[in-house]
């Protein structure tokens, strides 16, 4: 049984306020393989982490963190992954591990049991915005299309599209795209009030640059640095009340220690913004 950070059993039980629910699943990925091994990683880098933030001055895991059984879908259909993961959600503050992106269309499908309405912020290198990828609109590269269905977006970090995918995203309102090359803190800041008050963030980590992650399916230079999006994350829990949240497309392959690490972080960081913002 996997357990984040090591905490003792008191602090993992079912009242815990965060649940990670680790997904491995890959399936028809355009580029590097490995995504399913991500959770497992992440997860037990997590044992190297202090308990306390000192950005944000809290120690998240006094709210109890527990860790799902892990969800192993490499043999089931796209359509059989998104019923599973939905079906596995609770009504709580999520952070799904995956797993490759398209297991956030599964997450977002089991949070509109619990949320009536809320927006979706994607950091991602890729639009993700085709209505079909491999035979399949279940597809890591359909992700933002599929969730723009019944929710409003905003992209950040984009910097790899089709002229197919631009078409389309610029005849959609409700989607809104921040490119890397055009990042600030004030473009999100002037987003942020088209969205609903509830938010579900999906992290794609190839949003981050390859020097800061490189073991990703499909590493786009040009990327969002660690502060970059620290401080995007902050700003959108000081503006919207986040719901839950997903680190997708890790694939733990050559001299991934370090970046294991960051993405056990970053997945803390999440749960400081949150046990700081709601204290």
């Amino acid at each position: 049984m996997m357990t984040w950070m090591n905490l003792p059993e008191e602090y993992r039980t079912d009242t815990s306020k965060y649940v990670i629910i680790p997904i491995a699943y890959e399936k028809n990925l355009t580029f590097g393989k490995g995504t399913s091994k991500g959770p497992g990683a992440i997860i037990n880098a997590s044992k190297h982490l202090e308990y306390y933030d000192d950005q944000f001055d809290c120690e998240p895991f006094e709210k109890g963190i527990k860790v799902q059984p892990q969800l192993n879908l490499n043999d089931s259909t796209p359509e059989e992954m998104v019923e599973t993961i939905s079906l596995s959600i609770p009504n709580k503050f999520i952070l799904a591990i995956g797993g490759d992106h398209a297991t956030t269309i599964g997450t977002v499908k089991g949070l509109e049991k619990y949320h009536e309405e809320f927006s979706v912020i994607q950091f991602d290198a890729h639009a993700d915005f085709r209505d079909s990828w491999n035979n399949s609109s279940l597809n890591h590269a359909c992700v933002a299309k599929q969730v723009s269905k019944k929710h409003s977006l905003l992209q950040i970090g984009i910097r790899s599209m089709d002229i197919d995918e631009k078409n389309q995203l610029d005849q959609t309102e409700h989607v809104h795209t921040i490119k890397a090359y055009d990042f600030s803190l004030e473009s999100i800041k002037s987003i942020l009030p088209k969205l609903h008050h509830k938010v579900f963030i999906t992290i794609d980590v190839d949003a981050f640059d390859p020097s800061v992650i490189r073991n990703t399916g499909t590493p786009e230079p040009g990327g969002l640095m660690w502060n970059q999006i620290i401080v995007s994350l902050e700003l959108i829990f000081k503006h919207k009340q986040v719901i839950g949240a997903d680190i997708t497309e890790f694939s733990p392959n050559q001299n991934y220690e370090a970046e294991a690490y960051t993405l056990a972080k970053l997945t803390y960081k999440i749960m400081a913004l949150d046990s700081s913002s709601t204290e």
